[in-house]
């Protein structure tokens, strides 16, 4: 019997991958229907599977209401259900518009555990309102029988600590750390680096292991080798991370071995990967409005409007997208802003047409001078709170409170009296925000915020005179207290 459940992972990421178009409810092998999978161990001889499914789009033909529901049941040996759970998906107007063009999947999280003994996972995906079309697979699956010596190996796109603060957009969460990754593993040439993650499982006293990690070719030849590391392995296990440099690897199939000596077994478990084509670098929706306007850009005209972008997102997503070239920044903002936009029209993405107002405004209104040059729209505190969230609700504008004039304290000049100041107000989100420009270098600064995700500045309170403190009280609630 099903020992205990894991509750499913929530929906991380959108994904646009190559798949066989069709709605006729069967069952499919990869690559329509691709899966990956990791078993890790866990005390109590349990087994707790992680799973990674691209369902196709073009299941979406047979339906009418935009969602689709996707399904996981798990059977014993003897093909009893053990457990069932399924979840539905809305797509955004475009998403469902190119869902008919049989090029995009949709990337499902799923987790559950089992004990000892032979399983079958099966997973079917199909359109709400059409049960009997859509596709399905069955997998099995083995759970550990007793503490294995390491648990399967997954590769990955990244692999890092997971950082509480700065959270993050992963796949998979295990041991400390985030992946990033998809059913099939491919590495392009632009960005020739592949990651990987397993868990090594200590006995009942501390071991060293001696790691070393191979790429096997399809002829089983190894063409690389990394030179051994030795690692400590504790009471209970440690979780493994890291990554190989692949450039100048020829385009092919491969996989990727840890062979792994020492402590009370030797192992060596492998997954395989992809090292694509220059020429089949996926480049997005090829006749898409979105595609073809990023490929208009060069890459200065790239930076200089779409850098905002990894402002709009987690911090572990901003570092990932500032990290690419430029052309995987282009295929990064179109699924971005198709996947945004909820007003589908062909040759129109009201989503990048508000992103580029509020770039205009931004630049306008709350560009700094740096230098000789000018701060980027979206590193200015009031540009980065623009940018993101758009005209406020509320904004109350005094730009010259009584008693303003320019002063200097130090050779710095400045203003005296009460500085000008913004009060932004959103109701959507009830944040508030209370900016001052406090020189006269334009510089606007955010002093005082109700977001609990931004720290209001601890002096605050004096740095704003009466009228300031007596808009915040009478207009918006705020009691300033000294």
């Amino acid at each position: 019997m099903l020992g205990n459940v894991v509750t499913r992972l929530a929906l991380m990421a959108l994904v646009w991958w190559s798949v066989a178009p069709g709605a006729v409810a069967q069952e499919v092998s990869e690559p329509e229907f691709e899966t990956a999978l990791l078993r890790t161990w866990t005390d109590g001889d349990l087994t707790i599977v992680d799973g990674l499914a691209h369902v196709p789009l073009s299941i979406m033909a047979g339906g009418t209401t935009g969602t689709y529901r996707f399904e996981l049941v798990v059977f014993d040996a003897d093909d009893t259900q053990l457990y069932r759970d399924s979840w539905e998906r809305s797509l955004s107007n475009r998403a469902a518009a190119y869902a008919e063009t049989g090029t995009s999947t949709l990337l499902e999280p799923f987790r559950f555990g089992v004990m000892s003994g032979a399983y079958e996972v099966e997973l079917r995906a199909y359109p709400t309102d059409a049960p009997d079309l859509g596709v399905k697979v069955r997998l099995p699956i083995e759970g550990y029988a007793e503490r294995p010596v390491a648990s399967d190996l997954f590769l990955a796109h990244r692999v890092e600590p997971l950082d509480e603060e700065a959270g993050g957009s992963w796949s998979i969460t295990h041991g400390g750390f985030g992946i990033a990754a998809v059913a099939r593993t491919s590495v392009l040439p632009q960005e020739p680096r592949l990651s990987y993650y397993l868990e090594l499982y200590g006995g009942d006293e501390v071991t060293t292991a001696a790691i070393t990690a191979a790429v096997i070719d399809e002829a089983g030849s190894e063409v690389y080798r990394t030179p051994a590391s030795n690692i400590e392995i504790p009471i209970g296990g440690i979780p493994f991370a890291g990554s190989l440099a692949l450039a100048g690897l020829p385009p092919g199939d491969y996989s990727l071995q840890l062979q792994i000596a020492g402590g009370e077994s030797d192992v060596s478990p492998a997954a395989p990967f992809r090292m694509l084509e220059p020429s089949a670098v996926p480049m997005g929706e090829p006749e898409s409005y979105e595609s073809e306007y990023f490929a208009s850009l060069s890459d200065d005209e790239l930076l200089d409007t779409f850098g905002g972008v990894g402002y709009l997102v987690t911090e572990g997503e901003r570092q990932v997208f500032e990290s690419l070239p430029s052309d995987a920044k282009r295929r990064y903002l179109t699924q971005f802003f198709i996947n945004q936009d909820t007003d589908f029209s062909p040759r129109v993405n009201s989503f990048l047409d508000e992103y580029l107002d509020r770039l205009g405004r931004v630049r306008m209104q709350y560009g700094e001078l740096v230098g000789t040059g000018e701060r980027p729209p979206w590193l200015t505190q009031a540009g980065r709170i623009y940018m993101r969230f758009g005209e406020p609700d509320e904004r109350l504008i005094n730009h010259m409170p009584s008693g303003s004039d320019t002063r200097s304290v130090g050779g710095i000049s400045g203003l005296q009296g009460e500085a000008p100041y913004e009060i932004w107000s959103y109701h959507s989100t009830g944040f508030l925000y209370l900016f001052v420009q406090e020189n006269q270098f334009d510089v606007w600064r955010m002093i005082f915020t109700t977001d609990p995700n931004m720290q209001s500045l601890a002096d605050w309170r004096g740095r704003i005179g009466l009228e300031a403190t007596r808009d915040l009280s009478t207009k918006f609630g705020i009691q300033p207290r000294f």
